[in-house]
């Protein structure tokens, strides 16, 4: 049986600068599938995003079809750093991969940004074999937050943060901002998984949420990374809808 890998394709809306889930990138049985994403909740999907300025792909021009391939689909390829780079293998160990890896770890890990890009892929929320959910994410909205130059003194790498609902949020009911031990606001979590983890929080979890990385001098978007960790307070016996609400990965 084929593993299967996903990637959540967002789009960042230039305008409100929210981000949206516009579709999913999966492989499997050896070759890949791109489709759209409308989801249960239009709430930052793909519709909510055409309404907001999106304009479809034109390597993807029809929001109804499963998109497959046996090579990845250029649109996405070419965001990769290619091996005939000189500086490719510094790449890799900066990423902490090696010359195995895949395209699709290549894509998590960079993300597949590109300069003043509106697209990114992100690791989606997943329940892996422990019946947790798992996923790890850049902080959203530290520059926002106009943090003091001493910032980075406020985390270590391992140490834990805090999720705190903020159902008040001008822009997003299901917001979720992030804050160090000793209460100190430094962003949130990305718009595009704030309806699951803010699910989970209201329904009693205690997510365990730790630093995994600290770069304050690239660009904001890459200053921390995090580890996600969650029990699912949904019992076995209930899972449904509230379930699929919760990790969202039916998405």
């Amino acid at each position: 049986m084929s593993i299967v890998q996903t990637l959540w394709v967002v789009w960042q809306s230039p305008t409100n600068r929210l981000f949206y889930h516009v579709g999913t990138l999966s492989f499997f049985n050896a070759h890949y599938e791109f489709r759209y994403v409308k989801g249960n909740n239009d709430h930052l999907k793909l519709n909510d995003a055409i309404r907001n300025g999106y304009i479809l792909s034109p390597a993807f021009p029809d929001p109804d079809k499963v998109y497959k391939s046996d090579q990845l689909f250029p649109a996405f390829n070419r965001r990769l750093p290619t091996p005939n780079r000189a500086d490719f293998a510094e790449i890799l160990k900066d990423l902490g991969l090696n010359e195995e890896c895949t395209k699709m770890e290549l894509l998590e890990e960079t993300r597949g940004r590109l300069a003043n890009d509106t697209y990114s892929f992100e690791r989606p929320l997943r329940v892996e074999k422990d019946e947790k959910v798992h996923t790890s994410f850049y902080i959203h909205g530290m520059r926002h937050r106009e943090l003091p130059s001493e910032w980075p003194t406020w985390l270590n790498v391992d140490s834990e943060v805090v999720l705190k609902r903020e159902s008040d949020h001008s822009v997003d009911p299901n917001a979720v901002a992030i804050h160090t031990l000793s209460g100190k606001h430094i962003g949130y979590v990305p718009g595009f998984y704030a309806n699951g983890v803010s699910a989970l929080l209201d329904n009693g979890a205690i997510p365990l949420v730790k630093v995994k990385s600290i770069n304050a001098d690239s660009t904001p978007h890459w200053w921390v990374k995090v580890s996600f960790e969650s029990d699912i307070p949904v019992p076995k016996e209930e899972i449904g809808y509230d379930f699929e609400a919760i990790i969202e990965i039916a998405s």
